[in-house]
């Protein structure tokens, strides 16, 4: 896979200097929070700000940190990420969502679609094209 194409860096704050995005990654599995926190450090314009292992503990963090973007596993125990995207709109709707699945399917990306994501990842396509989407959904209007 070759390099990501070229972004902003950072988002521009309304006072004109940059700033670093946050970024909440939200997986049952610590390996998967261990790699996407390495992949969203690792490039310009990402600072992660937390993690959390599933849906009700993604809605605590999330109101404590204020993050500017989350990225939200589907399948999780005690909250899944449909849910938790359903419940972190209503409380934070201008933050975007991005949803990852093990595997992209038109049904769940639909349904997720419905339940307030603003994009749906799949995890097989690689970590670059996680970043592009980030990139791509915080990029102001």
């Amino acid at each position: 896979m070759g390099p990501l194409p070229k972004m902003p860096s950072t988002l521009r704050s309304s006072h004109g200097g940059s700033v670093l995005a946050s970024v909440l990654i939200v997986d049952d599995h610590p390996a998967i929070r261990r790699a996407l926190r390495s992949a969203f450090e690792c490039q310009p314009g990402f600072t992660v700000c937390g993690e959390a292992e599933d849906g009700s503990d993604a809605i605590r963090k999330a109101q404590k940190l204020s993050p500017d973007l989350i990225v939200l596993d589907l399948r999780m125990p005690v909250m899944d990420g449909l849910a938790a995207a359903r419940a972190l709109k209503k409380l934070m709707p201008d933050v975007p969502l991005m949803m990852l699945t093990c595997y992209h399917s038109s049904a769940a990306e639909r349904e997720a679609l419905a339940s307030g994501v603003t994009a749906v990842f799949s995890k097989p396509d690689g970590m670059q094209n996680l970043i592009w989407q980030a990139r791509a959904v915080l990029k102001p209007t």
